[in-house]
C-alpha cells in the first residue's frame, strides 16, 4: 500500500511540474512583442510582395505597439531571404513573407527544401495575385472561343512570353497550351513587366499576366484580357470571366502568384496564433483593403492549418505540372 501510495505522488508531483512548466511557458510569452520584430521579404523593395508585408507590418506595429520593419533581402529566387527566416531564433522576433517560388524549392535546390515544421512554422495565408490571359490588341480575336480557334489554326506559329521559368504564369501558360493540343513557341523575359511591354508591342501573342503588370496597356488598348484563371471573377475586374466558365481548362483554376506569412520552426504556438490573429486583423482593415487592391492583390488569411496545408498542396501540383511539362527549374 506503501508503495502505491508513493507511486501516486511521484505522479501528482511530476504533474505539478508539468503544469508549471506549461504554465511558465504561457507567462514568458505574455507580454510578445517586447521589441521590434523583423519582416523578411525575399524580392526588392516596390515588388508586390513589398507592398504586402509593408501594408502588415505596419498595422500589426501599430497594434502590438512595436515596430515590425520589412527588410529586403533579395537573391538566388527568394532562397537568400527564406534561408535568413529558417536560421533566426524561434523567438517570433524574425518572420517572413515566403511567396510562390518557395514551393519549387526542391525542383530548384539540392540542399534547400524549405520543408514546413523543419525549416519554418506556417503563419497565416496573405493574398493571392490573380493571373490573366491577356493578349495583344491587334491578335483577331475578342474572347476564349476566338483565341482557342486562332491557337489551332496557328499551331507551332503561336507565340507566348512568362517572366521565369517555373513560375506560375509560366506554367499555367504551358498547360493551357497542352489543353488546346497546340504547340507555341515561348519566350523569355526578366519579369512579368517586360513581358507585358512585350505583349503591348506585339513581340508575343499572349501570356498569363497579372492585373497591375498590364493594366495601363489594357487602359491605353495595347492589350486586351479574356480570362482570369481563378475558380471564380474577381472583385478588381468584375467583367472579366473566369476560363473555367469560358470552357477552358479547369486546371488552371488558382494558378497564381501567392504570398504567405512564416516564422523559424519550432517558434511558439501563443506566438504563432497571435501573429497569425493580428495580421488578419490587419489585411481585413478597408484602408489595408484598398491598397492592396490597387496592388492587384487579393486578401486571403485563415489558420496557420491552413496555411501549412495551402503551401504542401501548391508544392505538390508544382511538382506534378514541371514533371508533366518536362520543365526544369535547376540552375
Amino acid at each position: 500500500m506503501r508503495n502505491t501510495s508513493v507511486h501516486f505522488l511521484r505522479i501528482l508531483r511530476a504533474s505539478g511540474l508539468a503544469l508549471l512548466m506549461t504554465a511558465s511557458a504561457g507567462v514568458a510569452w505574455a507580454d510578445y512583442p517586447e521589441r521590434t520584430v523583423r519582416v523578411v521579404v525575399g524580392l526588392q523593395a516596390g515588388a508586390g510582395t513589398d507592398a504586402l508585408a509593408r501594408q502588415m507590418a505596419r498595422q500589426m506595429g501599430d497594434k502590438l505597439g512595436q515596430a515590425f520593419i520589412v527588410e529586403n533581402k533579395p537573391g538566388a529566387a527568394t532562397r537568400i531571404g527564406m534561408e535568413m527566416v529558417a536560421r533566426a531564433p524561434a523567438d517570433g522576433y524574425t518572420i517572413g513573407v515566403a511567396n510562390a517560388v518557395a514551393a519549387t524549392f526542391p525542383l530548384m535546390f539540392d540542399n534547400f527544401a524549405f520543408e514546413p515544421g523543419k525549416d519554418f512554422t506556417a503563419i497565416t495565408m496573405l493574398g493571392r495575385v490573380p493571373s490573366y490571359l491577356a493578349v495583344r490588341d491587334d491578335l483577331p480575336v475578342k474572347n476564349v472561343q476566338e483565341f482557342v480557334a486562332y491557337a489551332k489554326a496557328h499551331s507551332g506559329k503561336l507565340s507566348f512570353g512568362h517572366g521565369g521559368n517555373g513560375t506560375n504564369p509560366h506554367l499555367s501558360a504551358l498547360v493551357l497550351v497542352r489543353s488546346l493540343g497546340v504547340k507555341a513557341v515561348e519566350v523569355p523575359y526578366k519579369g512579368n513587366a517586360p513581358t507585358a511591354v512585350a505583349l503591348g508591342g506585339g513581340e508575343i501573342d499572349f501570356a498569363m499576366l497579372d492585373y497591375p503588370s498590364v493594366r495601363p496597356l489594357v487602359e491605353r488598348g495595347n492589350v486586351r484580357l479574356l480570362a482570369v484563371t481563378e475558380p471564380k471573377r474577381v472583385g478588381m475586374t468584375p467583367q472579366v470571366p473566369t476560363s473555367g466558365e469560358q470552357g477552358l481548362t479547369r486546371e488552371l483554376d488558382g494558378m497564381a502568384p501567392w504570398f504567405m506569412l512564416v516564422a523559424p520552426a519550432s517558434t511558439p504556438a501563443p506566438v504563432i496564433n497571435l501573429l497569425s490573429q493580428q495580421a488578419g486583423a490587419a489585411l481585413g482593415s478597408p484602408e489595408v483593403n484598398k491598397a492592396l487592391a490597387s496592388a492587384g492583390i487579393e486578401v486571403e488569411t485563415g489558420s496557420p492549418a491552413q496555411a501549412q496545408r495551402y503551401f504542401m498542396e501548391q508544392r505538390e501540383r508544382m511538382t506534378r505540372l514541371a514533371r508533366e511539362l518536362k520543365v526544369s527549374l535547376k540552375n
